[in-house]
């Protein structure tokens, strides 16, 4: 079986034995579209995941963005463009032209068209500033007390919610309907680099920030394209990957970040399975979709990484997809590049009857 036929079987498998998914996800209002995304993501998981690049349209090894190029590093490689591409907001919040990584929100909302015309899927984090100190997302002074309701930064945030959701909504494709978007906020909060982070926030103002965040959104700026996913870094247990969990009415898609940092002492094919199997477990035990939301080996030192770190642990796991990060520069690359060491595992990755591009995509936000 191809696997346009099995990603096909396993979709109309799902939509037959699924009640309505519209009453289990955050938001009950949920476009046609979007609810359809998320069961292809219920039924396809039991077949493989989608491969996903960040910014993969953007920008790549020595080329940035032209208009109607729809270059990609990792089209140049396989001949296929990923089946998921990460897209990031930062400094929208701040009015700006570019985000955080110097992509042009106008670029980006066009990429974003491009790939959902392709028929694979957007996900968009969120760096924002802080709003108490004017620093970087990674100025992880105490901040979220103030600005939830009745904090003194309270409407500067509001504010910022504005212009994401104007964005947001302004996804459409050629007949103006809108384009669904898995939205991951605050994400990594059990680490302490962001100013959301463990160590900058309790539990209780997480949990806070995140519904009302999200309610604000769905409920107030009536955006009604949007799957939220929750992703963790590094944890050891359900306890500790639960500690800051808004409830499972709060959260569409549960996500794991990891990336391969032997500098850190991390041993990434010894966690990653076994950080895999606790998302899975929390995933079934909640029915709900779970994802390898960011990974990677940051200039890809390994020529088999991709066969041998990553498919190896995720194969059979139940994952909707995993994403890499972006090819910046020669000083941090996550995705392969003609001529890259680690092309011909990567080839052998993307021939994986597992791993879903773009051209393995059909039907992902039609309901039959």
């Amino acid at each position: 079986m191809s696997k346009i036929q099995s990603i096909y079987c396993s979709f109309l498998f799902f939509c037959v034995v699924s009640p309505l998914i519209s009453q289990s996800l955050v938001d009950p209002k949920a476009s046609a579209e979007t609810q359809n995304l998320y069961r292809f993501f219920k039924g396809n998981s039991t077949k493989g995941f989608l491969f996903g690049h960040q910014d993969d349209l953007s920008y790549g090894m020595g080329w940035k963005y032209t208009a109607d190029s729809h270059k990609s590093d990792i089209k140049a490689v396989c001949g296929d463009y990923p089946g998921i591409f990460g897209w990031d907001l930062g400094h929208i919040e701040l009015g700006k032209k570019d985000n955080l990584d110097s992509v042009d929100f106008d670029v980006m909302r066009m990429n974003i068209q491009y790939a959902y015309h392709l028929g694979a899927v957007n996900t968009i984090s969120w760096h924002p500033n802080n709003p108490v100190t004017g620093g970087n997302a990674w100025d992880h002074t105490e901040t979220v007390k103030y600005i939830l309701p009745a904090g003194e930064k309270h409407a500067l945030y509001k504010g910022y919610l504005n212009k994401v959701a104007v964005f947001l909504k302004s996804l459409v494709d050629e007949k103006g309907k809108a384009i669904p978007v898995v939205f991951r906020p605050y994400h990594e909060h059990n680490g302490s680099w962001f100013w959301w982070g463990e160590n900058s926030c309790t539990t209780e103002e997480y949990v806070a920030l995140w519904k009302y965040t999200v309610a604000y959104m769905r409920d107030s700026m009536q955006v009604h394209n949007l799957l939220y996913a929750y992703s963790a870094n590094l944890y050891q247990s359900e306890q500790e990957y639960l500690k800051k969990y808004p409830g499972d009415e709060w959260v569409d898609i549960l996500g794991l970040d990891i990336y391969d940092l032997p500098e850190y002492n991390i041993d990434y094919v010894k966690e990653l399975p076994k950080d895999l199997k606790i998302l899975a477990d929390l995933g079934k035990k909640k029915n709900k979709v779970y994802a390898l939301t960011e990974t990677g080996a940051n200039k890809l030192p390994k020529r088999d990484w991709w066969t041998e770190s990553l498919l190896k642990n995720i194969k059979g796991t139940g994952i909707a997809w995993v994403l890499v990060w972006r090819n910046a520069n020669q000083t941090q690359f996550f995705g392969p590049y003609p001529g890259q060491g680690s092309v011909p595992s990567f080839l052998e990755f993307y021939k994986s009857p597992e791993s879903f591009f773009a051209k393995d995509l059909k039907k992902v936000y039609k309901s039959k």
